[in-house]
């Protein structure tokens, strides 16, 4: 039996991504805070809301808010990688119920529309966008390319009047927009990239150094 590609491609592997996924982001003592701060940020879910999580990974981030909100409608998990789908899923169902909880294999930016149940009333991403961009093997132009059709993708899920949550780790401050070669987007460009995408009311509602949550709305 052919043996999986794990050790070229660690991320892949859930159990080595929960284990170094806050110390590749936050830090293990800042990650508590952030993921509290992006809970506490988000408008209050009940009954008749929608959560789709792009880019779920093992479900942490959407298994806080399925957590704090027990009542909430429908989850549905977006994530290309199936181990950690089956993850993500068992988190989340112990917290909601099965029929409560809907998975997709996909992957963001594919240009591709989801077969979700019902459009989103809250789309979220955590640590999705920024980490491909530091890893992405194209060009500058193809990497924001993809950049741009992955916030299409995501503003065609959700219901009018509905928000999209980005927590992200931007480019380090003393990373300047002239520097060469794909990187991570800074604050003020991650925030340009929502409002061409045709999302507004954009703001940053929360930062410490370059860990930040930003909002858009969709209006119509």
């Amino acid at each position: 039996m052919e043996g999986k590609a794990y050790p070229d491609k660690p991320w892949d592997h859930p159990d080595w991504y929960d284990l170094h996924d806050r110390e590749w982001t936050a830090g293990q003592e800042r990650e508590p805070e952030h993921y509290h701060e992006f809970l506490i940020a988000l408008p209050p879910l009940d009954r008749d809301d929608h959560l789709v999580d792009i880019g779920a990974g093992t479900g942490k981030l959407a298994a806080i808010i399925a957590g704090a909100y027990s009542r909430l409608g429908l989850l549905t998990l977006v994530e290309p990688n199936e181990e950690k789908l089956l993850r993500a899923k068992a988190k989340c169902t112990d917290l909601l119920s099965e029929e409560r909880v809907k998975v997709l294999s996909s992957k963001a930016g594919t240009g591709s529309s989801l077969s979700l149940a019902r459009p989103a009333t809250l789309a979220i991403t955590g640590s999705v966008i920024m980490p491909l961009l530091e890893d992405w093997a194209g060009s500058p132009e193809s990497a924001l390319k993809w950049v741009r059709q992955t916030l299409r993708d995501i503003l065609g899920l959700l219901a009018p009047g509905s928000w999209f949550y980005a927590l992200e780790t931007t480019a380090r401050f003393w990373v300047g927009a002239a520097t060469g070669g794909v990187r991570r987007l800074t604050l003020l460009e991650f925030q340009a990239e929502l409002n061409r995408a045709g999302l507004s009311s954009v703001e940053c509602v929360y930062r410490f150094r370059d860990r930040v949550i930003v909002r858009g709305q969709r209006n119509n």
